[in-house]
């Protein structure tokens, strides 16, 4: 991501439901407190003026968005001629055609010094591919998978202090009979893991104390 800071260009982000997009985007960013970061999460079916009004919010412009859209426009274009900017578009495979189209021209104007990175999930990555207004401009492509056993051990009690003092063996037996490498199933067993402790003032690493938990009706894994 920093050569997309750089370079001023665009790279797309793509992973499984649940596997990190937002968790690794954070911890980009954390290590990274001087960027300049605006972050978007478009609503399904969202048209150009609700990505003005986002944008406006955003940049902490003054007054309410415009409702003319040239005004507007003019608005945002200054403010994005300085400092450089880094827009993070979240679940990018929902934009319409017109913001796509809109995104297009915020990127292209020359007096805008902006990098964008477009989050989206692996599934729906064939409709960002085949959309040539952004999929044209991309410049890197970056597959994010699911941890793997090798990286369990290391990078969940980085995710969470809770699992500072829980054994390799411990997180590994949690992985491989619920989270499968998962952040979003980590978060779930996270909040659960603190609850219990919570409650018994006992730290709560025991794998079949958890998974009782987990397992025990239809509605915990939604959790």
């Amino acid at each position: 991501m920093e050569a997309t800071v750089t370079d001023q260009s665009m790279m797309c982000l793509a992973a499984p439901p649940g596997a990190g997009k937002t968790f690794t985007l954070h911890t980009v960013l954390d290590q990274h407190p001087t960027w300049q970061t605006i972050r978007l999460l478009p609503r399904p079916q969202a048209r150009p003026d609700d990505i003005r009004r986002s944008l406006h919010h955003a940049l902490d412009l003054p007054g309410p968005p415009p409702k003319d859209p040239g005004i507007s426009d003019d608005l945002i274009r200054n403010t994005l001629h300085h400092p450089p900017r880094l827009l993070i578009v979240d679940e990018a495979h929902q934009l319409s055609a017109s913001c796509q189209e809109y995104l297009r021209y915020l990127y292209d104007d020359p007096r805008t010094q902006l990098a964008v990175v477009l989050a989206v999930s692996s599934h729906r990555l064939r409709t960002l591919r085949t959309t040539p207004v952004l999929a044209s401009r991309v410049a890197n492509w970056h597959d994010l998978h699911p941890l793997t056993e090798e990286e369990i051990p290391t990078v969940i009690p980085a995710f969470h202090p809770h699992w500072r003092t829980a054994s390799p063996d411990v997180l590994l037996h949690l992985n491989h009979g619920w989270a499968h490498g998962n952040f979003r199933r980590w978060a779930t067993l996270t909040h659960r893991s603190i609850s219990i402790a919570r409650r018994t003032g006992h730290t709560a690493h025991d794998p079949a104390v958890l998974m009782r938990r987990l397992t025990a009706g239809p509605h915990l894994e939604a959790a």
